[in-house]
């Protein structure tokens, strides 16, 4: 188990925990299930250590089969929404 310290955003107490991450990666969405991660308990901030982080992004550069392929709806808000 790694040690995280506080969480940098909040102060809160940050304990490991296996999460769901969404990773975006050249205009694509890819969602990764039990990645073990550091999550603020105050927050909800998650901290990844480097052999994960790596890990993950070795995956969408060379996985061919993908374990599950979902649809995602997208809207795009019109531009007098913008502030």
């Amino acid at each position: 188990m790694h040690k995280y310290g506080d969480c940098s955003f909040c102060g809160g107490e940050v304990r490991e925990d296996k999460v769901e991450m969404d990773y975006r990666y050249q205009g694509r969405l890819f969602i990764f299930q039990n990645v073990p991660a550091g999550v603020c308990q105050q927050c909800g901030e998650k901290y990844l250590i480097a052999t994960v982080a790596k890990e993950i992004e070795h995956r969408i550069q060379t996985k061919e089969k993908w374990d599950k392929i979902i649809s995602v709806p997208v809207d795009v808000l019109p531009e007098r929404m913008a502030v």
